[in-house]
This record gives structure tokens, C-alpha cells and sequence, in this order.
């Protein structure tokens, strides 16, 4: 029986925790305004923007 309690409380409590995570997450994402909804970039990002500038090629 107190295993059951213990079981039960257990999923309440990360039911409700993960409510919250969501709720934040859903907020968070609300109150970005230059953010891509999808995955959470930025809706102008170019290709130069994740590799960063050029580093020199060593020669041979």
C-alpha cells in the first residue's frame, strides 16, 4: 500500500513539474520576437552566422 502512495505521489508531483517546464517553455518562446517558432533560431540566420568567419587553410 505505501508503495502504491509513494508511486502515485511520484507521478503527480513530475506531472505537475512538467507542467511548469512547459508552461515556462511556451512563455519563453512568446515573448522571444525574433525567434523561428520551429526550432527556436533566429529567422534571418545565414550560413556565415554558424560557421563564422573563414580560418586560414595551412599550406602545404
Amino acid at each position: 500500500m505505501i508503495v502504491a502512495v509513494v508511486a502515485l505521489s511520484w507521478a503527480a508531483l513530475s506531472g505537475v513539474v512538467a507542467l511548469v517546464i512547459g508552461g515556462c517553455v511556451r512563455m519563453a518562446d512568446d515573448r522571444a520576437p525574433f525567434t523561428d517558432h520551429l526550432v527556436g533560431l533566429p529567422a534571418d540566420l545565414t550560413v556565415a552566422d554558424v560557421l563564422g568567419p573563414r580560418s586560414p587553410l595551412p599550406s602545404h
